[in-house]
């Protein structure tokens, strides 16, 4: 069956009713800062100091001069802020900064992904560029956001989710780009409609087992740019390849939820913000802050540790069995450790602390890892079921499912994890509304940690909504943003006080003549 037949906004052969990527380009170039809702304008801008801050903090890691090096020598040019050198062109700067701000998954989502790496710097290099104010670096960010998260939360049941649905980035890339230097609806269209002719099918072992993750969102942005100057040339593109047969949601989805490529300026994904606390997997961060909670309350210099164990969602073990495999110890590739459990609840109880740090060199100790060896993680359908019936990551779109949930679930997570956890998936299976109103949607990923110490004794901590995630408090969202870029600068040797400056600016975007991250670094101790 053609996907348009099933669209009931396409009315089959009704001819006049636009495709999604016509609706998505002149609803995006015509969006002006003042119909932007001012809490969505503030969970974009905790999004972009959260995004910025990931990429400063990379910039410290043992990945970020290697990451700065391939960067300089693929691109030419200045005129934007690459964070790991010297100027470059708009282009090399996006996708630069983009890197660092995904190579340690210390990234944000929106409802729909992992946006951030094309919506925050795409708009950032072509505004400083082009020398367009900070509030239209906002709109174009907003604009972006909102169109490659419908695209994705369309397609979500499907192969992909998080930082491999990285053809998000191509979309937000043109969008970005385009409302920034004004083109028009048609211009925008066609490069959306060449953005995604051939959108990457991510393969999992370079994902997970090699540092080949770092450039998953840098070159579909490059695909997304190059779009736009094609459009520019008079290049046409399909702007109806979302619902075309073969076209994009037959191909990406298993079973699309059409209802979310509507919708726009009335559901902002952009509101269904998550902001990490923690670099790793969004699925790490409850048993990390759980592990740390524990830390606080036993003398770590008197008790030892006997074992762990920790207790979480389908989530949490399904990227942990995913990851398992390409651990290899103290020689583990980065992108491993972050889906890991057992060793980030490890680092986090020795270190007392979880930063990225403790994915570069703290990942090289030996007793972290001999302490991961006693961690086990076990499946606790408590926390399955509060992460399926919040709207986020993928609840709002499960619901639209009804009972072939339990067939994605067998092709998702196996026929045997299905068949064990069917009275759980059997109580979601029945059909709910599409949410409009993102400003309560909640992303509940919890776990319960619990460490028996050699004396005997049992300590135990539950963290049912991690800090900063949808649903939690925009003021804590922004906090968190907040202290994530701040100590992100600190640690690359930018004083306390100038580094609260430099992100008081970047929350403050809007209010901006010209926008610049060139100010970010300057002061700091660079070696």
């Amino acid at each position: 069956m053609n996907v348009s037949d099933r669209l009931p906004f396409l009315g089959g052969d009704d001819a006049d009713v636009d495709a999604f990527l016509d609706r998505a380009a002149r609803w995006a170039t015509d969006l002006e800062y003042r119909e932007i809702p001012q809490p969505v304008r503030r969970a974009a801008k905790a999004q972009l100091a959260s995004t910025v801050g990931a990429a400063v903090w990379t910039v410290t890691h043992p990945l970020g001069d290697p990451i700065a090096a391939a960067t300089g020598s693929r691109f030419e040019g200045d005129g934007s802020t690459f964070l790991g050198g010297e100027d470059l062109s708009p282009e090399g700067a996006a996708c630069g900064n983009a890197a660092l701000s995904m190579a340690l998954d210390f990234d944000d989502t929106v409802l729909g992904g992992h946006t951030g790496h094309s919506s925050v710097f795409v708009p950032l290099a072509y505004a400083e560029a082009d020398g367009a104010s900070g509030e239209r670096a906002l709109v174009a960010h907003v604009a972006a956001n909102e169109v490659a998260a419908r695209l994705a939360s369309a397609a979500a049941i499907g192969p992909f989710r998080g930082q491999q649905t990285a053809y998000v980035h191509a979309v937000g890339a043109a969008v970005g780009r385009a409302v920034v230097e004004g083109d028009d609806a048609d211009t925008l269209a066609d490069a959306l409609g060449m953005a995604l002719l051939q959108p990457p099918w991510p393969l999992e072992p370079p994902f997970l087992g090699s540092d080949a993750k770092v450039w998953s969102a840098s070159e579909p942005i490059r695909t997304g740019l190059g779009a736009v100057d094609s459009a520019r040339a008079g290049l046409s593109g399909r702007s109806d390849l979302v619902e075309a047969d073969a076209g994009f949601l037959a191909e990406f989805a298993d079973r699309p939820v059409e209802e979310f490529l509507e919708g726009f300026g009335e559901r902002w994904h952009t509101r269904a913000v998550t902001i990490k606390a923690v670099p790793g997997c969004a699925y790490v961060t409850a048993p990390v802050e759980a592990a740390l909670e524990v830390r606080g309350r036993f003398d770590r210099g008197r008790t030892s540790i006997e074992r762990v164990d920790v207790h979480g969602s389908l989530f949490a073990t399904e990227v942990d069995d995913r990851a398992s495999p390409y651990l290899e110890g103290p020689d583990s590739p980065v992108s491993a450790l972050t889906f890991t459990v057992p060793f980030n609840v490890a680092a986090a109880l020795i270190d007392g602390e979880h930063t990225p740090r403790q994915l570069g060199d703290r990942a090289k100790n030996d007793a972290i890892w001999e302490l991961a060896e006693r961690v086990t993680l076990q499946h606790d359908s408590d926390f399955t079921m509060a992460a399926l019936r919040s709207e986020v990551p993928v609840g709002a779109m499960l619901r639209r499912v009804g009972l072939p949930v339990v067939g994605y679930a067998a092709k998702t997570v196996g026929v045997g994890a299905t068949v064990r956890h069917l009275p759980t998936l059997l109580r979601f299976a029945r059909k709910r509304p599409l949410p409009t109103d993102l400003s309560t949607a909640e992303k509940r990923m919890g776990a319960r940690v619990e460490v028996t110490t050699t004396d005997g004794r049992t300590f135990e901590s539950t963290v049912e909504h991690p800090s900063g995630f949808a649903g939690k408090p925009l003021a804590e969202i922004r906090a968190v943003a907040r202290n994530k870029c701040r100590s992100g600068l600190q640690a690359a040797g930018v004083r306390e006080s100038t580094a609260r400056e430099r992100v008081d600016d970047l929350l403050s975007i809007d209010e901006e003549r010209t926008v610049s991250l060139a100010g970010l670094l300057a002061a700091a101790d660079r070696v």
